[in-house]
């Protein structure tokens, strides 16, 4: 059995899976403490907001599997009920009841609804990250998108002239947490193997916190916040209104914006883009799980970079830097669950290539 197939098909027991992403989530929280001590930033353990994000990201998570196995049931109870008999012989129908058990979410165990909110509550916790930023960039740091402008400015400055439908960029960028959910709940769907989850998890949680340190290291505003005058054409667009929130939080203190919750303070520097960041560790993972799903994933992928850039919140190199940070990101967590060695379930039986358990 290769690597890729002992990712699909490795059981694990649950307990086992909680610990890893507790220990991951507690070594980094310690460290983003320990920053946050050293510079004099507010470090906050739990978000205000926690309970919006999570009863969300749960709400999503319910909807989708009571739909999608709903469907699955419906299909398999109208074809056992309306298959014909042939040549006076009962065939069994192409969809069953049963046939489609290993292919329903809630069949999936109890594994991955409770690991990806434990994911959501670690992402969350990054926002302590960006209030480490905040009192750097008022006390010592200094944004660069001077470098950044000065290479991409001849391409940049000329996105104006173009007739560009910002409401439809607007919508794709903007629910990019919509679709990282439904690809969560496809991943689950497809890749069924419980240690595949954690790795897209760990990989998720490890992606937020290096990202956004390494946003301290080299802070950029982006290229709509550089040079507004470049980008008039979003004038009256959602993200307009977005940028007007973001600029506000930005005025604030770290303590006040502390205040405000965690979702709103997302990330203030650029570099790397998380956004393109996070939609290709999902793209990777969910080609661990198929193959096929590349003819979407890889389109969104891009998409989703080229809607970065035409709304200005991100320069070219930022979606460079972030399918970089992608790839270190599922290296490192390929060795860190090495290291940690995620032991099977004690009831777990090997399972054939492509053969999901259950039915």
């Amino acid at each position: 059995m290769n690597a890729h197939t002992s990712l699909r098909t490795g059981d694990i027991a649950p307990s086992r899976a909680f610990s890893i992403i507790a220990l991951v989530y507690a070594v980094s929280t310690a460290i983003t403490a320990g920053l946050a001590w050293a510079v004099g930033s507010p470090f906050v353990l739990w978000f205000s907001d926690a309970p919006l994000l999570l009863g969300a990201l749960l709400g999503c998570l319910l909807v989708l599997g009571i739909l999608w196995d709903g469907l699955l049931i419906s299909a398999g109870l109208l074809c056992e009920r309306f298959w014909p008999a042939r040549g006076g012989a009962r065939v069994d129908p192409p969809i069953t009841v049963k046939g489609v058990r290993r292919i329903r979410f809630f069949t999936c165990g109890p594994l991955p609804i409770p690991v990806l909110l434990a994911t959501a509550l670690c992402v969350l916790g990054t926002s302590n990250i960006t209030l480490l930023n905040m009192k750097l960039l008022r006390d010592t740091t200094q944004w660069r998108d001077g470098f950044f402008w000065q290479i991409e400015a001849p391409v940049l400055e000329r996105l104006q002239h173009f007739a560009i439908d910002v409401g439809a960029w607007d919508r794709l960028y903007h629910s990019a947490w919509g679709i990282e959910t439904i690809a969560a709940f496809a991943l689950v769907v497809i890749g069924r193997g419980p240690r595949l989850v954690l790795h897209y998890c760990v990989t998720l949680i490890v992606l937020f916190y290096v990202g956004r340190l390494l946003g301290i290291l080299n802070p950029v505003m982006g290229p709509a916040f550089f040079q507004p005058a470049a980008f008039g054409y979003l004038e009256g667009s959602v993200t307009a209104e977005a940028m007007r929130q973001v600029g506000g939080i930005l005025r604030l203190s770290a303590e006040q914006a502390a205040g405000r919750g965690g979702i709103l303070l997302g990330g203030v520097s650029a570099m790397p883009s998380l956004h393109v960041a996070m939609v290709s560790i999902t793209a990777y993972w969910l080609a661990i799980a198929s193959h096929r799903t590349l003819f979407v994933t890889v389109p969104w992928v891009l998409a989703v970079w080229t809607a970065t850039v035409v709304l200005g919140w991100h320069y070219m190199l930022d979606g460079a830097g972030g399918i970089v940070l992608a790839a270190a990101s599922i290296l490192l967590t390929r060795w860190l669950l090495r290291v940690l060695g995620p032991r099977t379930a004690p009831d777990a039986s090997p399972q054939a290539d492509g053969q999901p358990p259950g039915g």
